[in-house]
């Protein structure tokens, strides 16, 4: 085989050194003993590194197209980063800012505007979908938008928002006076906008409540769109990604508790016993990231398939995590009961993930509906 034939291709070399960037980043200013201390502080992130990030690092228009003032980059590398989030349980705005911008981009040119504010205001973004009674049923949304054009009001309340506490703009699903369905931006700060942040079970990430009366807003997707679809499959998206590099994070957590706590005279990693379970948890870990994988490679491609591969991978790479993080706490033992332990903070956000974006039960009922089954 030829020099030329093994050279990595541009692309793939390209994100492999934008991960390798953030990763280093994260891995000085993000350990998990640092996110102990932030997601229980009043914020709830990490300012200074949301900044060094994002207008530093300018990774919110890593994938806003070059005429919009981006960079243009494959999806990849916004994914990628996501990944890089979540395998060390980052709190704040970022992944959901990056989630809202692959919609966006997927949505088309209705959506050029907002992106190009993203890139210029450095804005931050949270999804907001759920709605109570209606949970993230989509035809059961009942936000209203009234107006035309340009110039939109919404009135509404919106639940589980992930990100608000740290986003400058909401993207909002909401129906128009002719029962159409759409996607909107919403400025926090506008006046008709209250935002109250919940401490939940996932401190790691913080929960909204987004209370809208006749609030100002834009619509970000065209009408009679699938644009409040096609953020509902990112956001699963998101969570994908997530938990695929969470699980793995947490399973060599785990193999490396093992490695070095001894019993009778040696590590308790060499006991048959644990090998299997530890065998196990690896090929739970190695199909949540074949799922993800190929989740990626639908969401650059633009595959029809997308809805139906969103939801497969929130269910297989959630319930992943959830059978890792639970393991970890058995696989450490006393230690791993502390409340305190980090294995805690990946049994939590596995629980969360779970649970965002459509219960397991309803996810699956759809994934066999979408699959024809």
């Amino acid at each position: 085989m030829t020099e030329a034939n093994t050279a990595p291709h541009p692309v793939v070399e390209e994100l492999a050194q934008i991960r390798a960037s953030v990763a280093e980043v994260l891995d000085e200013r993000a350990d998990l003993r640092r996110t102990h201390e932030v997601m229980v502080g009043a914020q709830g992130y990490d300012p200074r590194l949301h900044e060094l990030l994002t207008a530093e690092l300018g990774l919110l228009g890593l994938v806003v197209p070059e005429h919009l003032g981006g960079l243009g980059l494959d999806v990849g590398a916004a994914t990628a980063v996501i990944e890089e989030l979540g395998a060390r349980l980052v709190p704040g705005a970022l992944a959901t800012s990056l989630t809202a911008i692959l919609a966006g981009r997927a949505i088309g040119p209705s959506a050029e505007p907002l992106l190009a504010r993203v890139v210029e205001e450095q804005l931050t973004l949270a999804v907001a979908l759920a709605e109570d009674g209606a949970g993230w049923d989509l035809e059961q949304t009942a936000t209203r938008a009234g107006g035309t054009g340009d110039e939109w009001a919404l009135s509404g309340a919106k639940t589980l928002v992930a990100g608000a506490e740290a986003a400058r703009v909401v993207l909002v699903t909401a129906r128009d006076g002719g029962g159409g369905l759409g996607v909107y931006a919403v400025d926090r700060a506008a006046d008709g906008v209250d935002v109250r942040t919940h401490m939940t079970l996932d401190q790691t990430r913080r929960l909204s409540t987004v209370h809208l009366r006749e609030a100002a807003a834009t619509r970000v997707d065209a009408p009679g769109g699938e644009g409040a679809r096609v953020l509902l499959d990112h956001v699963r998206a998101m969570l994908a990604l997530e938990s695929a590099a969470a699980a793995r994070a947490c399973l060599d957590l785990t193999v490396g508790y093992l490695k070095v706590r001894e019993q009778f005279g040696r590590p308790i990693g060499s006991f048959q016993a644990l090998k299997h379970r530890c065998a196990d948890l690896a090929v739970a870990v190695a199909g949540a990231g074949a799922t993800a994988e190929h989740l990626v490679t639908t969401l650059r491609t633009g595959a029809a398939t997308r809805s139906h591969d969103a939801a497969l991978a929130k269910l297989v790479c959630t319930d992943a995590l959830m059978t890792v993080a639970a393991e970890a706490i058995q696989l450490h033992g006393g230690i791993g009961f502390t409340f305190e332990h980090d294995a805690h903070l990946f049994f939590k956000r596995g629980k969360s993930a779970q649970l965002l974006a459509g219960s397991p039960p309803a996810v699956r009922a759809e994934v066999a509906a979408l699959a024809g089954l």
